[in-house]
């Protein structure tokens, strides 16, 4: 390959050679007999002064498409809320914020193929803003969300994703969905007292993701309407109470609309929060015990609930969950099947609170509770249609 320095170092070569080829005498005379020659210097320099940094320009890669950050780095969201880096799968970042806005295809009424989701991969908007600045003990904060958006042209069907301990909790879920290309927004909430969680704060959270993502899944190829709601352990338990109440939570969200979701998927839920069961954790989520705030503690009761408004649950426990007693999920199911909901319970054998997470009839059941609410809103999941053809 043709390289720059090789010219420059034949530049020099042949200067050299010129002014040993002058002949003998004094330096001055020399230099007079090199004269109509001294144009090789200024050749010599532009190129060095000119061509050499455009050449190290070009091979230096510019933060974008195919560059790598730091690993860790975590994007700054702009005032509108969506964050101009977009993290991929493999490291690498987009300027872009989001997928262009995809048309639904006019698939209304049509038969629900039984198809699998496809491997799609996936790109994640990180630390989305949802909320307005929000009371969190001693310091008011705004609550994010990771937003990861599957590959391909959409439009993709959307769930929300809540689970204990932050968002990073439950990123592995995120990611696999994502990569069958179903749009995820992974939320965190308030869920210990010490951050003025508990009721009504922590579901007020919990319903704002689901509003904020209805209003902005349009953004990220996602399709606007149906949106399914997925929690996990303690983000189940809340996630019950926004899906069946009917009423609204409302307070502290940049978006407006319906909180409420279109199905609902719990796994591994403490659901009968007064049966004395996971009473240390709750004890944590509502800053006291029920005599303390019996109020809140029968408000945040999903039994207390689902007598109207009716959507598709579906949910899913471990046999051998040594954290949360699966009997709570049977406990639930039978209550709302009594109540004339479209509710069923998958029982994985042998599974645990969390390797439940990683199991094939987990992902079933997510897909049968979108499937379920597309065909209770009168049209079917666009990305297994859009499969089948």
């Amino acid at each position: 390959m043709f390289r720059i320095s090789d010219l420059a170092t034949g530049l020099l070569d042949k200067l050299r050679s010129t002014l040993s080829n002058t002949g003998a005498g004094s330096r001055a005379d020399r230099w007079r007999a090199a004269a109509p020659r001294l144009w090789l210097v200024f050749l010599v320099a532009a190129l060095v002064v000119i061509v050499v940094p455009l050449s190290a320009a070009a091979r230096s890669e510019p933060v974008g498409a195919g560059s790598s950050p730091s690993e860790g780095a975590v994007s700054t969201p702009s005032p509108t809320g969506v964050v101009a880096v977009v993290p991929t799968a493999d490291g690498s970042v987009s300027s872009e914020p989001a997928l262009a806005v995809a048309t639904p295809p006019e698939i209304a009424n049509a038969n629900l193929p039984a198809l699998n989701y496809q491997s799609l991969g996936h790109k994640v908007v990180a630390g989305v803003p949802f909320t307005t600045p929000v009371d969190c003990g001693d310091h008011l904060c705004q609550l994010g969300l990771d937003v990861y958006v599957p590959g391909g042209s959409g439009p993709f069907v959307t769930v929300v994703l809540v689970g204990p301990s932050g968002r990073g909790y439950l990123s592995g879920l995120a990611g696999d969905l994502a990569n069958r290309g179903i749009l995820v927004y992974n939320a965190d909430f308030r869920d210990v007292g010490a951050l003025s969680g508990g009721y009504p704060a922590g579901f007020q959270d919990v319903a704002c993701a689901v509003r904020f993502a209805r209003a902005s899944a349009s953004q990220y190829g996602g399709q606007s309407g149906s949106v399914a709601l997925l929690g996990h352990s303690l983000g189940a338990w809340v996630g019950s109470v926004v899906a069946l109440d009917s009423s609204e939570f409302e307070g502290g969200c940049l978006a407006g609309g319906s909180g409420r979701p279109d199905a609902f998927v719990g796994f591994a839920g403490n659901y009968q929060i007064d049966s004395g069961l996971n009473a240390g954790d709750l004890r944590n989520f509502f800053g006291g015990s029920p005599s303390d705030l019996a109020d809140a503690y029968v408000a945040a009761n999903p039994f207390n609930y689902a007598t109207s408004g009716k959507i598709p649950v579906r949910l899913v426990a471990g046999t051998d969950d040594g954290s949360v007693d699966p009997n709570q999920s049977r406990a639930l199911e039978a209550f709302l099947v009594k109540q004339g909901w479209d509710a069923t319970l998958t029982m994985v054998p042998g599974g645990g609170h969390t390797s439940i997470l990683h199991d094939a009839s987990t992902r079933q059941a997510i897909f049968s509770a979108i499937e379920a609410a597309y065909s209770a809103r009168d049209a079917v999941d666009p990305l297994r249609f859009a499969q089948s053809q």
